[in-house]
């Protein structure tokens, strides 16, 4: 029956059988029950495509196009000939286009956005290394959250209360969002679709394009839209999760294993990188001495000094390229809330460097590995540990996502970590407990790679956890809340950095519910599949004795493939209970983890 196949269903929006159409906009519907009754949906549809147009209205074969060629297709209508100048004005810009997937990595600067964005994008076809172009088309599903704050924002995309739509732009527009202002690097994934699937689904696209669709930020978000949209055409599950909601990342993994007509579905891949990363390769091309010229050039962040004795001695060729990085990064710098005289700089940048000659063409940035070679976000974990106090321990962990310093990597973002929701429960011989409830934890090291003005980005920390306030007791949870910020740098494989700030405690089990916390650390690269992380922290709660610990945590991490790893801890900390007695905990443990 058409009205319950599979492609009717995918036109209508129609996730699942049974259920309503995510579409809550009764201008996508013909009868007044199409969002609930396919079947309804159909026999108006059908009855409205071979009505005569009206003149001065608009018809339902200008509006569903897709629609209509479905349905002549299974020989159940001949649709009337309209005319139709926007639909025909907007297919003829697309209709030859070729149809892919934008993946917008990570940013930590907007909780929506830690995982990532998904659009579809629509481009010429070309043959040169660079199909992305600026005047291509991006449709991008997004919910309108108005001016909410932070709390309705949070309760309205996790329980509704937004409406989404497919909206359209120029390719730069959202490049200039992504790229230049958040610097977040974007992928174009090419579909290999064949001319009929690829001019139905644009189709389709015309029909959804500024329509109302439910949104859950968990579950109806830019990434399981564009997915079921994309399946249209693709007979495959590409929202499929393991878990109750659906991430960007799962989905681009999905579309990388989907296969179309016996082939790999994704064609081919384009990296475009961020500018910040663009002005970071720029100017690690540089010579020591280019690079000593640029700061000497640059040392006043209100103007630039060409007169300078470094700069002075380099050839017309070097300056040049001292310049480029100059003019990439101010660039970078229009994108934000700088307050720098940005048109004077770039003035004086330009003026200087026409005057030299050109330099041969730079290599451009490797592309970092895609998101879906990453290491999967939800966790499972099993640990076996030696507690000096408590003795043998067995600790099954669970975290829905995302990642940690020791998964941290170009894939998502380097040296930086996003853990939510992640739970560890203690076992042993005669007791059950919560060891730690990490409700988030953000992290950035921002790792400083070039001297440029407000580049000097701070390392800094956001989390709150349920967790045990001493290695040697399964019974002493307290509420704690990390604000810190502070220092990071990279020499070679290594990444040493230094924070400090406040925790917010509750005082059930350590005195001093404001503390100051300072937390000195280092990541250490050895090879792509083992890292190492030591962190030593200290927290004084200004309650004598009582209020202060220190912390150890030294972890290794030997990745085995991209679902299991295995870890090795050693964790110390020291610490005085009320009646001044001074107290020491060790723990010793191994364990497995499993990534899915």
């Amino acid at each position: 029956m058409i009205a319950q196949s599979r492609t009717w269903l995918k036109l209508l929006h129609v996730d699942e059988p049974g259920a309503l159409s995510a579409v809550n906009d009764q201008r996508f519907f013909l009868s007044e029950q199409g969002r609930q009754n396919p079947y309804a949906e159909l026999r108006a549809t059908l009855a409205a495509l071979e009505a005569p147009q009206i003149a001065g209205e608009g018809h339902a074969v200008c509006k569903f196009p897709a629609r209509a060629q479905f349905l002549a297709q299974q020989n159940l209508v001949q649709p009337t000939d309209a005319n139709c100048p926007e639909r025909d004005e907007w297919l003829g810009k697309h209709q030859d286009q070729s149809v892919g997937v934008m993946f917008a990595s990570g940013y930590l600067g907007n909780p929506a956005s830690f995982f990532g964005h998904m659009l579809i994008h629509l481009g010429e076809p070309s043959s040169n290394d660079t199909p992305v172009t600026l005047l291509d088309t991006s449709m991008n599903f997004g919910a309108d959250t108005g001016d909410d704050g932070i709390v309705p924002y949070i309760l309205k995309g996790l329980f509704g209360g937004y409406q989404a739509r497919y909206s359209q732009a120029l390719f730069f527009h959202n490049s200039a969002i992504y790229s230049e202002s958040e610097m977040r690097d974007l992928w174009q994934y090419k579909l290999n679709l064949n001319d009929e699937d690829r001019e139905f689904l644009i189709l389709h696209m015309w029909e959804v394009l500024g329509q109302n669709f439910d949104y859950l930020f968990l579950s109806e978000n830019c990434a399981s839209r564009i997915a079921r949209t994309l399946e249209l055409v693709i007979n495959d599950d590409l929202a499929q999760s393991n878990m109750p909601w659906v991430a960007p990342e799962t989905v681009m993994r999905n579309l990388s294993q989907a296969e179309y007509e016996g082939e790999p579905l994704i064609a081919e891949r384009e990296h475009k990188p961020s500018r910040r990363l663009i002005t970071e390769h720029l100017f690690h091309q540089l010579t020591s001495d280019q690079q000593f010229a640029l700061e000497s050039t640059w040392q006043n962040p209100n103007l630039l000094n060409f007169q300078n004795t470094a700069f002075a001695e380099l050839n017309t060729n070097e300056q040049g390229a001292v310049i480029d990085v100059i003019l990439s990064h101010l660039l970078t710098l229009e994108e934000t809330d700088t307050e720098l005289p940005i048109p004077q700089l770039r003035q004086q940048a330009l003026v200087k460097r026409l005057q030299l000659p050109a330099n041969s063409q730079v290599s451009r940035p490797l592309p970092p590995p895609p998101i879906e070679t990453a290491v999967p976000s939800s966790m499972w974990r099993m640990a076996f540990l030696d507690n000096s106090e408590i003795g043998t321990v067995g600790r099954l962990s669970f975290r829905p996502l995302h990642y940690d310093l020791l998964q941290s990597s170009a894939a998502r973002m380097p040296y930086a970590s996003l853990e939510v929701l992640r739970t560890d429960i203690d076992i042993t011989d005669n007791n059950i407990s919560l060891n730690r409830l990490q409700l988030f934890d953000v992290t950035n090291l921002y790792v400083q790679r070039t001297p440029l003005p407000e580049m000097r980005s701070r390392a800094w920390q956001v989390a709150a956890n349920i967790s045990n306030t001493h290695l040697s007791c399964t019974d002493c949870l307290n509420f704690n809340l990390d604000l810190k910020t502070g220092w990071s740098d990279r020499f070679g494989h290594a990444v040493p950095y230094a924070m400090a700030g406040v925790q917010l405690s509750t005082t059930g089990f350590q005195k001093g519910p404001v503390a100051v916390t300072a937390t000195l650390g280092m990541l250490l690269d050895h090879s792509n599949i083992q890292r190492t992380h030591i962190e030593l922290t200290a927290r004084e709660g200004f309650a004598g004795e009582a209020g202060r610990i220190s912390q150890l945590n030294v972890e290794h991490l030997l990745q085995i493939d991209s679902a299991f790893d295995a870890r090795f801890y050693v964790r110390a900390d020291r610490y005085r209970l009320s009646n001044g007695e001074q107290q020491k905990g060790q723990e010793l443990g191994l364990a497995f983890s499993y990534y899915f």
